[in-house]
Formats: C-alpha cells, structure tokens, sequence
C-alpha cells in the first residue's frame, strides 16, 4: 500500500494529514508555503529553475538522467495525475 494519497489538489500521508496542495500549476507545503510549479512537462522549483521533466511515462533531472518512472512513483503515491502526481513526489516523497 502506499504512504502517500493525492487526490487531484492535495496530498495527504497515511494518517490523513495534509502534507502538500495543488493550486492550479504551484505546488504549496501544508503551510502555504510555495515550492515549485508545473510548467508542461517541466516540473520547477520556487526560483523558476527546473528540477525534471516528466515525458508521460519517464522522470529526468534536469540533466537528462532517467530518475523514474511513472509506476515508480505510483508505488509512493496512490492517485490519479500524471505531471501533478510526479511533481508531488519530487517535492515531497523522493
């Protein structure tokens, strides 16, 4: 079973504790605080400088170096998203 649930806007641990949100494209801790975004295919820190970048079924650095796959993530994370639920897991889970 996996730690993390995401539900589209939020991410919650496996006690049900809000750990992170989704607004739109930025990605917020449980305290409001700004992390990084979501930029097509890139995912971005708070300074605007890419992290990785998610092709649909693969996750690169911002060197181009395969770090997961999208059923890795899954296996951290149960829900439904594809940049988005990577993003949680980059920011959070990884």
């Amino acid at each position: 079973m996996a730690e993390y649930k995401f539900d589209r806007n939020e991410l919650r641990d496996r006690h049900g504790s809000k750990v992170a949100v989704l607004d739109g494209k930025y990605i917020s801790d449980h305290h409001g605080s700004r992390l990084g975004e979501i930029d097509g295919k890139y995912i971005k820190d708070k300074h605007g400088a890419r992290l990785a970048e998610f092709d649909g079924k693969y996750v690169s650095d911002s060197h181009g170096s395969r770090i997961a796959t999208i059923d890795d993530v899954k296996k951290s994370i149960e829900g439904i998203g594809g940049a988005s639920l990577v993003a949680m897991w980059l920011f959070f889970v990884r």
